[in-house]
This record gives C-alpha cells, structure tokens and sequence, in this order.
C-alpha cells in the first residue's frame, strides 16, 4: 500500500528528531546556518517535463537514505491544514519564528489566497530545509532556500525526446504528449515569474543542469549524487 502524505509527515518528523540527537555530537555534513536558522543538507530538483526529473529525484534519494518530496506531495501538505500544522510545529519555537521572519519578507502585496498559499509553500519549504536529509522536487525551492547548503540540479532534454518519454510512460498519442509538454513548460515558467521574479531559464539559478536525452536515469543520477557529494561531503550509501 502507498504510504499516505500523513504516514510520510509522520516518518519525516521522526527522522528530523534523530538528526537533530545526531548533531548534537557531530555537525551534519553540509548543514550551516543563514542568520538564526539551521539548514540543509538538500537536493533541490527542477526539471522539464518529461526530462526524468521526478525518477532521478527518488532514486536520489533512495541511495542517500532521504525522503523525496515532490510537487504533488508539497501541494497536499499545504492543503492538509492539521497535516502542515503538526510538521511546523515539529520545530522549536526559535526556529518557527526564524521561519516566520525570512516568509515575511518573501512575500509582496497579492490576493489574500494567493498571498496564503505562498507563504505556506514558503513556510514548508523552509521546514524542509531546516530539517535537512531531502530530495524536494520541484515548486522553485531553489528560489527560497539558500544555495549553500545544498545542490541545485535541473533537468532538461529537446522537447521531442520529452514528447517521446510522456507519449510512452503515459501511453498517449504524440500529439497529446506534446500538448502537455508545451502547457508544462508555459506553467512552470509563469509560476517561477509570478512567485520568485524569477526567469526559469537563468543557468545560474541553478548549480548544474543535465540534458538527459541521451542518459538513463541511472546515469543522471551518477552525476547528481557526484556533484553533491563534492559539493556537501554528504555520504551515499545503498545500492547502485
């Protein structure tokens, strides 16, 4: 049975309280802090659709012993008000309120729902960046969380080799395909202009990007895992 977003809530809290008895006799590999808040270590992914984000994401993470949020996840802890609640207030007040400070000045004027679903996108990221030991893919974390203590990787491929990929995995015509391509890439780049003032296409908002149409995930992975291993010092332990 797939586990639910509160039983991966619940696994994350745990972990988060046995790191932080962890680094009460060693500091985590790539952890700092910015200002009065700990963060990291992370890998933060953004990728085109198509372009194998999302499975180089959990792979990642199964061979680092993390947890992976995605997209679908992050949205349903922010619409699970109990949910978000309880993985907030798994911190200390200090650190809620550090959170707090730096959601405050992220966020300009907006419509309040707008304006709400922001900072509670902000304020869970942040979360999972003090907590550290997380893959988050997607949702323009690289945008909020600090680029220090973590790896920034996008991934990319042409558009026919991503029309290709969806057509297969999703069993759809080409045309269908492309058309969730192209509606992909014009959401997510809208979504990063309007909440981060952010061009999607800036390389340097980015530590790496791979072109993955002629790599497996296997091997995407190899150099995500690489990278944040000479980056962090991180250890990557299980299986090839």
């Amino acid at each position: 049975m797939k586990p639910t977003v509160e039983d991966l809530i619940k696994k994350q809290i745990a972990l988060f309280r046995a790191n932080e008895i962890e680094a009460e006799r060693a500091q985590r590999a790539g952890r700092g802090k910015e200002g009065k808040l700990a963060l990291g270590p992370y890998l933060l992914i953004s990728r085109e659709k198509g372009a194998g984000g999302s499975a180089v994401g959990q792979l990642a993470a199964k061979r680092l012993g993390w947890h992976v949020f995605d997209r679908e996840i992050v949205d349903a802890i922010a619409m699970k008000t109990q949910v978000c609640r309880e993985f907030i207030e798994s911190l200390d007040e200090h650190d809620r309120e550090s959170i707090r400070e730096v959601v405050q000045r992220f966020i300009k004027p907006k419509p309040f729902d707008v304006e709400s679903y922001v900072a509670t996108l902000h304020t869970l990221l942040l979360t999972l960046g003090h907590q550290g030991n997380v893959v988050i893919v997607g949702r323009g974390a690289e945008y909020v969380l600090p680029s220090r203590f973590g790896l920034r990787v996008r991934l990319v491929a042409p558009i026919e080799a991503r029309v290709r990929r969806i057509a297969a995995e999703g069993n759809l015509s080409v045309e269908a395909a492309r058309a969730e391509v192209e509606k992909s890439d014009r959401e997510r780049s809208k979504l990063v202009h309007r909440h981060y003032g952010q061009d999607l296409r800036d390389p340097l908002n980015h530590d790496m990007t791979i072109n993955t149409a002629e790599l497996s995930i296997e091997a995407a992975t190899e150099i995500v895992l690489t990278a944040l291993q000479r980056k962090l010092a991180v250890k990557v332990s299980g299986s090839k």
